[in-house]
Parts: C-alpha cells; sequence; structure tokens
C-alpha cells in the first residue's frame, strides 16, 4: 500500500488502485494536472472526458472540469465533473470503479478482477464482484461443489 501521511490526515492507496489510476491519467485522460488542495492532499484535475467534447469553444472544450478527489471514508479516489454536461458524468460523485467503467469496460472488469484476488469486492467494499466470476467462490472462500465438478469434467 502507497501511504502519504500530510498534515494530519493520510492517504493509503492500494496498489491495484494506484495503477488503475495512472492507466486512466494516462491513456483516457486530457490536460491532467495534479494539484494540491487545502488539506495537504492532492487531486487530479483534467478535462472531463465524458462532456468537455461538448464544449462551444475550444477554450469550453479545454477547461479542467474533472477532478478526482481522495475520499478518506471509502479510502479510493472519486471522479467529479464541474460541468455535469452527459449522462456519464452527472450525479454526483462516482467510485474509481464505476468511472473506469465508464471509460472502458474491459478496464474496469480487469480493475474487478484485481481487486477481486485481493479480497476487496463485494459486500463492505466500494467494489462488486467481477462479471466474470459472479458465483464462484472467492479466493479466500473454500471452492463450492459446483466449481470443482466444473473442473473434474473439463478435463
Amino acid at each position: 500500500m502507497k501511504t502519504a501521511g500530510v498534515a494530519g490526515s493520510q492517504v493509503t492507496e492500494s496498489p491495484i488502485d494506484e495503477r488503475f489510476r495512472l492507466i486512466a491519467v494516462n491513456r483516457y485522460l486530457k490536460s491532467v494536472k495534479e494539484v494540491p488542495v487545502a488539506s495537504g492532499l492532492s487531486k487530479w484535475v483534467f478535462c472531463c472526458p465524458f462532456c468537455s467534447a461538448m464544449g462551444r469553444t475550444e477554450a469550453k472544450r479545454n477547461e479542467r472540469k474533472g477532478v478526482l478527489l481522495w475520499n478518506d471514508l471509502q479510502h479510493s479516489w472519486v471522479f467529479f465533473c464541474a460541468r455535469q454536461g452527459s449522462a456519464e458524468c452527472s450525479g454526483g460523485g462516482k467510485t474509481l470503479e464505476k468511472f473506469l467503467s465508464a471509460l472502458d469496460r474491459e478496464l474496469a472488469e480487469q480493475y474487478r478482477i484485481d481487486r477481486w484476488h485481493s479480497g476487496t469486492t463485494g459486500k463492505g467494499h466500494n467494489c462488486p464482484h467481477p462479471q466474470s466470476v459472479v458465483g464462484i467462490a472467492g479466493p479466500h472462500y473454500p471452492p463450492t461443489a459446483e466449481l470443482l465438478a466444473s473442473e473434474l469434467t473439463s478435463d
């Protein structure tokens, strides 16, 4: 886990969240800038990938209206868009998983799989189980009879 203690607050970002946040920043977001906030932490501001293309002028299209903020309660990044110009970016904050789902469904599924392998999906977590493993026992649970039967018949 990556930990950065700052002015009485502490950000503990899992390696999985860090890797997928950086993939999103480098692959899908433009005009990205890391900005310090009053609490001493950082936020990432960028052109919203969902509604920035709807701006009438080039200056409006290049405004940084999207932001990734650290949420201490969820121990995760949350996406907000100040413009809220499309269905994907309206309705308040989105968890990192929902943000990735809106950007790229395959990337989001890989994020859920990685979180599932680390045991941080499902009830009590801010990330659902991956669709490819729903109904299958998790890595920290004993396999179900159906899973064992399917493994025996697949040979």
